[in-house]
């Protein structure tokens, strides 16, 4: 089958599908993305990234923004300077190298998890808090755009970053809020600047779930709030609304705060911190 063809094909399944997830009246998606089992397509990744870009955007509503991770774990404590406008993302996926690259859109100001958009709600990105996960971030920017969030390829107990920013509004115990500072460059000016993170303590002994946050999502497919469909080319694609998945959470954690960890950490004493 020729290149042509094949884009055309590809953009014809990922059309269906994203009709059946009816995401129609949704003008703010979050994507998540491992598009690695498309490589049988033998197509470039960016040829693929721009027919999945180009199949969201027209599923969505008019005026709509297309949100992706654009993180770099990788860069904490690490001497390396960030470039809002160059480094790359760190194990994002191919598509969010797309979006963030793509031209007219814009990246958040965090070293270690940056989320880039394009879109008309794009420059809402522009004015963060310093802080990865807070009030202020990306994330509660995108609650408060009731944000549809599209895992493609990749589980949603998998790739669910909101989890940090439900973790640090509720206060949970186990992390503390760390200052970090960076060297960034801005405008081609290179300066030092402070940032923030929710962390584990290191000494508190508190483990993720082994299944992370497939207890969440269980429910809400219960809820009948977590679509997912699966298409021949054996790519799945979930959607949840965010503000279900951070209502779900929250109500958990009100019941149970260490609900996110595999057993409740002991603190033995004030050394623990």
């Amino acid at each position: 089958m020729k290149k042509k063809d094949k884009l055309k094909k590809l953009s014809s399944i990922l059309k269906n599908n994203l009709k059946k997830l009816k995401i129609r009246e949704n003008k703010n998606a979050f994507i998540a993305s491992d598009i690695t089992c498309l490589g049988k397509l033998r197509l470039k990744k960016n040829e693929i990234s721009e027919t999945i870009f180009n199949a969201i955007k027209s599923s969505l509503s008019k005026n709509s923004t297309i949100f992706v991770p654009t993180g770099n774990m990788n860069l904490c404590n690490a001497n390396e300077t960030f470039d809002l406008k160059k480094t790359k993302s760190f194990q994002m996926g191919a598509f969010s190298e797309y979006v963030r690259k793509k031209k007219g859109s814009v990246r958040s100001l965090h070293p270690y998890w940056s989320v880039s958009a394009n879109g008309i709600n794009s420059k809402l990105l522009t004015n963060v808090s310093k802080h990865s996960y807070a009030e202020g971030s990306p994330w509660s920017i995108m609650l408060d755009l009731d944000t549809i969030q599209i895992n493609i390829g990749k589980h949603p107990s998998q790739a669910v970053t909101l989890i940090h920013h439900l973790e640090t509004v509720s206060g949970v115990p186990y992390r503390y809020n760390k200052q970090f500072f960076h060297k960034v460059k801005l405008k081609n000016k290179i300066k030092i600047m402070d940032f923030y993170m929710s962390v584990f303590f290191n000494k508190v002994n508190a483990k993720k779930k082994y299944k992370l946050n497939q207890h969440y999502f269980t429910k809400l497919k219960r809820q009948k709030k977590l679509q997912s469909i699966k298409n021949d080319l054996g790519l799945e694609i979930w959607s949840f609304k965010m503000r279900d998945f951070y209502s779900l959470v929250i109500d958990e954690m009100k019941n149970n705060i260490f609900n996110y960890l595999e057993y409740d950490p002991k603190f033995d004493s004030i050394k623990d911190y």
